[in-house]
């Protein structure tokens, strides 16, 4: 666990340190290139979540609008969902738009990715795709008719009522503070249109376990409030440490209806729709039950991350 004590005592100096954070993304995301993992990433599960969406959501894409809330620096996104619907869909984002440095490594890979095979609408896509990998973003998005809005407010987000039929993130919502997220929730509901889905994956784990495979995936739950926001509470290193059932509240408050609720276990590194106390390890050991874990149920103190499905009404 060395190991992730010495990265959580980097972040928190970097943190406090004027400049610091833009600087540590300039040399992880430039020099260290930790983007291109990413990139294979989401190379590897977008097909996955297609087949959802269409399966277990039954959402037809074809013609859809996707919206993709905090993309990244990664132009993934759009490329995907004008592969899958025709459409480039709509991207929101609290920060920067996507960088021309990943366009062509992103054109390849949503390519091999396959997405939308079979469908013989998709070909003369992939050939304009195809055709992206020497542009930039701003020609990426032209090309897939992709909508963009940067440095947006969660709770106020500037996109139509009854506008999309798809919200996906991945990654993001753990990093929200519990009254912004419950705010985005509402403004989805907003913004879909009835029979919409909002997919959502949202790691629950204690983010140092990126870095050391041996730290216990829910310890950030064990500390108290206060030690938690001197040590964690900054950009670099913040989570909302909501558990699931918590998540799952502010959905059904903002009156989602669940579909599905998928749970992450290690150290199998797999799905399950149910019994993942009896599917994966606990994230803490058993005899810890301090700070926020006390609140957990056996299920919860079990799950990694979370892809959260739910759909606006269709009468909403």
């Amino acid at each position: 666990m060395l190991r992730g004590v010495a990265h959580a005592s980097l972040l928190f100096a970097v943190a406090h340190t004027p400049g610091g954070p833009r600087v540590y993304h300039a040399v992880t995301r430039g020099l260290l290139r930790s983007q291109r993992r990413v990139i294979r990433k989401l190379q590897r599960v977008w097909p996955g979540y297609a087949q959802i969406w269409s399966t277990r959501c039954g959402l037809d894409l074809e013609g859809r609008t996707i919206w993709v809330h905090e993309p990244g620096a990664i132009p993934f996104a759009p490329l995907a969902s004008y592969l899958l619907s025709g459409r480039g869909g709509v991207l929101t984002s609290t920060g920067d738009r996507p960088s021309d440095r990943y366009v062509a490594p992103s054109v390849r890979a949503v390519l091999e990715a396959e997405l939308g095979a079979g469908n013989a609408a998709a070909a003369p896509r992939r050939a304009q795709v195809a055709d992206l990998v020497g542009g930039d973003v701003g020609r990426l998005l032209a090309v897939t008719g992709t909508q963009i809005a940067t440095s947006v407010d969660p709770a106020a987000l500037p996109l139509g009522s009854r506008s999309a039929d798809l919200c996906h993130s991945g990654g993001a919502l753990e990093h929200y503070r519990a009254d912004v997220l419950a705010d985005f929730l509402r403004e989805s509901f907003r913004i879909l249109r009835p029979g919409g889905v909002a997919s959502h994956v949202y790691d629950h784990r204690d983010h140092l376990r990126h870095v050391d495979g041996r730290w216990p995936f829910l310890l950030h739950m064990a500390l108290p409030d206060p030690v938690y926001r001197i040590a964690f509470g900054h950009r670099l290193l913040f989570h909302n440490r909501l558990t699931p059932a918590e998540v799952t509240s502010l959905f059904e408050a903002a009156g989602f209806e669940r579909i599905a609720i998928r749970r992450f276990v290690l150290p199998d590194k797999r799905y399950v729709d149910s019994g993942a106390d009896q599917a994966g390890q606990a994230g803490v050991p058993a005899w810890l039950r301090s700070g926020r874990l006390a609140a957990l149920s056996q299920e919860d103190r079990h799950t990694a991350a979370v892809h959260y499905l739910y759909r606006k009404p269709v009468h909403a």
